[in-house]
């Protein structure tokens, strides 16, 4: 076979290829599913022919996604990308950094703005048992930003309602905030903070604040996993009396993360709590299945464990939840 008619076939299969991905749900996102396996896959072929191709190929296929295609080709083979794409790509991260620059300048109003920060809503519905058997509304958001290549704040707030014959049978609303601070490569300190108003669990309230050293073990695009422990501090209020107490306490947990497929992922998050007299276990898994670049849907199982409930309050307790995520 000729080089011309090889080369015309290397562009016909990768036509096909990238075409095929745009009935995928995942094809909507940023960056196009596949791609970059496909990118990694002719870089190590050493087929620079077939590199071209498929990025140019996928610039006439996502004409929306130029800049993220074209980050994502100079990231893998920063030497086979052609000199004008190499310039477009500089030219968007010297504005980009101007941008944060001037966006800097405001002060605390570059903190606080919503538009900085990628948030999702969450809708649908949950079943628990333990303090409450029952079926219930269920309604989050989750708030992410990184701020340089150091610091990482998440937020969550989860929100659970039920009423049963004109009476609220479950109300729990749980707060968590966690700062990062990436000081080292693999290395990481944290700070860890979580308000839960659960009206049936025998508490008002409890507020937990917790410090940490923490360590990420794997972290590849496939998967990750970071472990992190240290001591803290948790106030209870209880719903009989309205007393409170405050104990000392220390904390240990992990996140696991795994990507099973380019639409499919699944996460895991666990602590344990060893209180002055109480151990408090949770943990919660997921699955994710993205739809297209704003809309996934979500299936989760949490269970948690107290040693030292008030009277009447069940040790164990489990929640499921269905729900859509919606991407702002």
């Amino acid at each position: 076979m000729s080089r011309q008619n090889l080369k015309h076939v290397k562009a016909l299969a990768a036509s096909a290829i990238v075409a095929s991905c745009i009935f995928s749900p995942s094809a909507l996102a940023d960056t196009p599913a596949g791609l970059e396996d496909m990118l990694k896959t002719a870089v190590a072929n050493g087929d620079e022919a077939l590199f071209d191709t498929l990025v140019g190929t996928a610039l006439k296929t996502w004409p929306a996604s130029r800049l993220d295609i074209l980050q994502a080709a100079a990231a893998i083979e920063p030497n086979w990308i052609e000199s004008d794409f190499a310039q477009e790509v500089a030219d968007a991260k010297a504005a980009a950094e101007e941008a944060e620059r001037k966006s800097r300048a405001r002060g605390l109003l570059y903190f606080l703005d919503p538009s900085l920060w990628n948030t999702t809503a969450q809708f649908g519905a949950a079943t628990s048992t333990g303090d409450t058997d029952e079926q219930s509304v269920a309604l989050g958001i989750a708030m992410s930003r990184d701020f340089g290549d150091k610091w990482e704040h998440d937020f969550n707030l989860d929100f659970d309602f039920a009423r049963s014959q004109g009476a609220t049978t479950r109300r729990r609303i749980l707060t968590r905030l966690n700062t990062t601070y990436k000081a080292w490569d693999d290395l990481f300190l944290s700070n860890y903070f979580e308000a839960d108003f659960n009206r049936f669990s025998g508490f008002d309230y409890r507020l937990l604040d917790s410090v940490a050293l923490g360590v990420r073990l794997v972290d590849t695009d496939r998967q990750k996993l970071r472990l992190e422990g240290g001591p803290g501090v948790r106030l209870n209020k209880f719903e009989d009396d309205g007393s409170t107490s405050t104990e000392f306490l220390g904390r240990v947990s992990s996140t696991y993360e795994l990507k099973l497929t380019d639409n499919i992922d699944f996460k895991d998050q666990a602590s344990m709590i060893f209180g002055t007299g109480s151990i408090t276990f949770d943990n919660r898994a997921t699955f994710g299945a993205q739809i297209n670049s704003s809309l996934a849907a979500r299936l989760s199982f949490q269970v948690q464990y107290d040693s030292d409930t008030p009277v009447d309050a069940a040790a164990w307790d489990t929640l499921t939840r269905a729900t859509l995520v919606y991407k702002f």
